[in-house]
């Protein structure tokens, strides 16, 4: 990893600097085209690519060297197959003092190069298209490796002025469909030398799908004299308009990167801004065969609901029209991620999570907050919970465990739903896909349980129900319209694609004991349950009192409707009739014999006075 990143940083100006240097050559035995056609050699031994330069070379002299060319094209390395050019570069031009080198000392007057277009490729093994052309310079055997020579170290080295101007960056996938566009507007770099402060300002822009982002930064650069250390202090960064939920991104501090034997070692100490919230930052990374990444983050408040896409009747963006995060699972793929989170007040739509902590870990294209911990809905939680960034949509789990939550502040800060009251206990296996929670309700698979006391049901009041159904009313919203407190409610829960059962719903009140099986679906948003109940105290006296067949009964009870205009029915009269349906049975029956017995008996009474008369 790091030669990738050494490769990419110092590939524009390798190029560059085997212009200028073949250029001292052809100062005095100047040909363009033989020129040209050793750099084009060169290049070839070296990476295996093939190199081509359609315009002259133009050259300057005393006391400038200058050099000036266009259309340059640097395919893929001969292992890497791919009909994309691995690089382009329509105008280059530079400027290097003659007399300094006689004493060992670069002094580069400008540096100017635009059009430049970088296409960065993996195939379907994985392997980037940078690595393809590192490794073919690596089979190369190197000459006394190891060794350092006193007398190869570089000389005092100055520039003038660096400028970049519409540099592109395309990353594509394993399909090799362009999947985001890094562009380069404009780079400023003035008066620069090894280790001095350097102001430094650049801007352009990101695309990825159908969305496109400007940036900018500024800061100051310092290079140490082996150009293997680089700072930024002071860095301003700014990413705008990624996305419609995440419009602002911010990077501020000071920025550190070494390139070691072995290692690329970055780190960070900072604040990161997302949509105007400020963030402490500090990162700590080793880029080699892996990526180790160590993170801090933590802030005194975060609001995440502006992050979640739209919900209710706003239609949520497709995952083409959205923000790629393929780059996002490639990069965990390759990395060890570990870190902490910790947060005074997480707000999440209408719910604030107190005294938020997280660690930090992934596991391949999967990042983990494990556990994650906080204190809500007056009681506490703790859940493992991961995203799956190759997921599309992004593919979320959670194990949360609520302890001595008040349910009902849970349903109204989620669902907006104020139907359920209760203190007790939540434990949830589920996993979920969706870009908002109407979507990932839609997804929803996995069990759990759930245990309350002390709650309430709003919208129904079952008792005043069974009233009604006592005298035989005809139902309406009127008859139970009210609250169902209970004492203890508790059933298991199965999820399977946003259809959710309790399967053995049971609750207690000090009126009647409740039974049976429930289920909403969160595609249509409704309720189904069929239950029976049993009746305790006065108005269990009152229903024997007056239909004694139905004492010892369980009565039938059905829920449905929708979230927001829950119905509920008790049919008392159908139960009435079942009881008496025997009796009305086996009285039909004694009518059916007698009256049989009788139409007898005048059959045979008329058959034998026929006969007489016959006789």
């Amino acid at each position: 990893m790091k030669r990738i990143f050494k490769w990419i940083l110092g590939l524009l100006g390798t190029l560059v600097a085997l212009i200028l240097v073949l250029g001292i050559v052809a100062v005095i035995f100047f040909n363009s085209d033989e020129l040209k056609n050793q750099i084009v050699k060169t290049v070839k031994a070296e990476t295996t690519a093939d190199l081509v330069i359609e315009q002259e070379l133009s050259l300057g002299f005393f006391p400038w060297l200058q050099v000036e060319t266009g259309g340059v094209t640097l395919s893929q390395p001969a292992t890497f197959k791919s009909d994309k050019q691995l690089l382009k570069v329509e105008q280059v031009s530079a400027s290097i003092k003659l007399m300094p080198l006689l004493s060992g000392d670069i002094e580069v007057g400008s540096v100017e190069l635009s059009g430049a277009e970088l296409n960065l490729l993996r195939d379907k093994s994985g392997r980037s298209n940078i690595e393809a052309l590192v490794n073919a310079k690596d089979k190369k055997p190197a000459a006394n490796e190891g060794e350092t020579d006193s007398s190869s170290q570089p000389g005092a080295l100055s520039l003038d002025s660096l400028s970049l101007k519409d540099f592109t960056l395309n990353q594509y996938d394993y399909n090799q469909q362009l999947s985001q566009s890094f562009r380069l507007t404009s780079l400023e770099v003035s008066d620069f030398e090894p280790e001095t402060l350097t102001p430094v300002t650049a801007e352009g822009s990101l695309q990825a799908g159908n969305s496109q982002s400007e940036w900018g930064l500024s800061g100051d650069l310092w290079v140490g004299s082996n150009f293997k250390q680089f700072k930024v202090s002071q860095l301003d960064a700014e990413l705008e308009g990624l996305s419609k939920q995440l419009q602002n991104i911010g990077l501020t501090g000071d920025l550190e990167l070494s390139m070691e034997d072995k290692t690329t070692k970055l780190s960070h100490k900072g604040k990161i801004d997302l949509n105007g919230q400020p963030i402490d930052f500090q990162l700590n990374a080793g880029f080699s065969t892996f990526k180790d990444i160590d993170v801090k983050l933590s802030t005194e408040r975060l609001q995440l609901e502006n992050f979640l896409a739209a919900t209710g009747g706003e239609k949520a963006p497709t995952q083409s029209g959205g923000l790629d995060l393929s780059p996002v699972a490639d990069f965990l793929k390759r990395a060890r991620v570990k870190g902490q989170l910790d947060v005074g007040e997480l707000i999440l739509k209408n719910a604030t999570f107190s005294n938020v902590s997280a660690n930090l870990r992934n596991k391949g294209s999967t990042l983990f907050l494990d556990p994650f911990k906080a204190d809500a809905f007056q009681g506490h939680m703790e859940t493992i919970a991961s995203v799956n960034f190759a997921s599309q949509p992004l593919a979320l789990s959670v194990q949360p465990d609520f302890d001595n939550i008040q349910i009902g502040d849970l349903l109204v800060a989620f669902f907006e739903l104020d139907k359920l009251s209760g203190l007790g206990e939540l434990d949830l296996n589920m996993k979920t896909k969706g870009a908002d929670v109407k979507q990932m309700l839609q997804n929803l698979n996995g069990t759990g349980n759930l245990t309350l006391s002390d709650g309430a049901f709003n919208g129904i009041d079952i008792e005043k129900l069974i009233q009604s159904g006592l005298s035989l009313q005809s139902l309406n919203k009127d008859n139970y319209s009210g609250k169902t407190s209970f004492a203890n409610l508790s059933s298991n829960i199965k999820a399977n694609q946003g259809f959710i059962e309790m399967p053995d719903f049971k609750l207690n009140s000090p009126v009647f004991d409740l039974t049976g099986k429930a289920s909403t679906n969160a595609n249509k948003e409704t309720l189904a349950g069929n239950f029976q109940l049993v009746l305790k105290g006065k108005i269990k006296e009152a229903m024997e009192a007056k239909y004694p067949k139905l004492k010892g009964k369980k009565l039938p009870f059905e829920l449905k409707g929708t979230w927001t205009e829950p119905k509920a029915s008790i049919d008392i009269e159908a139960l009435l009739k079942a009881e008496y349906q025997g009796k009305i049975d086996e009285k039909k029956k004694e009518l059916e014999d007698k009256a049989k017995d009788e139409l007898k008996d005048k059959l045979g009474d008329l058959f034998n006075r026929k006969k007489d008369t016959d006789q």
